[in-house]
């Protein structure tokens, strides 16, 4: 059989991969303003390919669009809710499903994607991390059958990986957040769908706790 063969990243994408990143990391802090010809210098691109990456995060809700120009969206308490709550409800019926098929092949995938995590983390390679837990819980929703739920959960990626990387830079975090999801995958390879509901949900509770305290220095 013939593999698909990747198409390469155009400009545009790649620019818009690197200010995703820029964002998601805090390298650009929330509330800085965003000026295309600085942004089109440090990343050898015309300002056109600027404003068009600008216009699609604004799209991402990672870039708010004002008279005095674009600039990082800063994040309030209220939406932050949202996002977990959002998580709470859409991940607790992934695991569940996941669980209720007690498949070895899935636990292995979800394994494989966790220890990569702790690797990544043990390794200060907090980026590397952040790409590997939207591997993880994209292969949770997809192997569950949630397809629409993941698009859904993808499209607030970028909000989702920058709450993701406050909480995994404070102290502790780098290990108590391999161990959630360690508890998670250890009860869907028990089959207990109520066990990893709860391991998802206090999950979501705690780093949701640490984004608000965050959030408010």
């Amino acid at each position: 059989m013939l593999e698909k063969v990747e198409k390469p990243k155009t400009l545009k994408e790649s620019a818009l991969e690197q200010l995703r990143m820029a964002i998601m990391i805090g390298q650009l802090a929330p509330g800085e303003r965003l000026v295309e010809r600085s942004i089109g210098e440090q990343l050898d691109v015309s300002r056109t390919v600027v404003r068009e990456c600008i216009r699609h995060l604004e799209s991402e809700h990672l870039v708010t669009v004002s008279i005095n120009g674009p600039m990082v969206t800063v994040l309030d308490n209220d939406e932050i809710r949202q996002i977990y709550q959002l998580r709470g409800m859409l991940e607790s019926e992934a695991v569940r499903h996941c669980a209720e098929q007690v498949n070895p092949k899935i636990v292995q995938a979800l394994q494989d994607d966790l220890d990569q995590i702790r690797v990544e983390l043990s390794a200060g390679d907090i980026v590397g991390a952040l790409e590997h837990a939207r591997l993880f819980y994209k292969y949770l929703f997809i192997t569950a059958g949630m397809t629409v739920a993941w698009e859904l959960t993808d499209r607030l990626n970028g909000r989702i990986g920058r709450l993701r990387f406050m909480t995994l830079s404070t102290q502790g975090r780098d290990v108590e957040g391999p161990n959630n999801l360690q508890d998670i995958v250890n009860a869907i390879a028990k089959g207990d769908s109520e066990a990893a509901v709860q391991a998802c949900q206090n999950h979501i509770e705690e780093v949701c706790r640490i984004s608000l305290r965050l959030n408010e220095q």
